[in-house]
């Protein structure tokens, strides 16, 4: 398994979707954008812990490694992350 992979994150209503490469700057700059959206205390912790966390990186492929769509809520919207290449597999 290769140690960069890319992604496509979609944030519907915040940014279009955009290819990156799966890294902890690529998780924090999702948090950057998405941190100051309106959700409850609980969530908005919940969400920087999971996107900035020490095991970010390694939380998102093992999740996609069993779906193919990650989907994070954020208040009344969600975070949409997926394997940019179209088998779905880490290239």
């Amino acid at each position: 398994m290769r140690a960069d992979h890319d992604i496509v994150i979609d944030i519907p209503g915040v940014k279009p979707p955009v290819v990156v490469t799966l890294s902890a700057d690529a998780l924090e700059k999702i948090w950057a954008s998405i941190g100051s959206l309106p959700m409850s205390r609980s969530q908005h912790h919940a969400l920087e812990r999971r996107l900035t966390g020490p095991c970010a990186k390694r939380d998102v492929i093992r999740d996609l490694a069993a779906d193919p769509v990650l989907v994070l809520p954020v208040g009344d919207r969600e975070v949409r992350i997926r394997w940019a290449n179209p088998s779905g597999e880490p290239a």
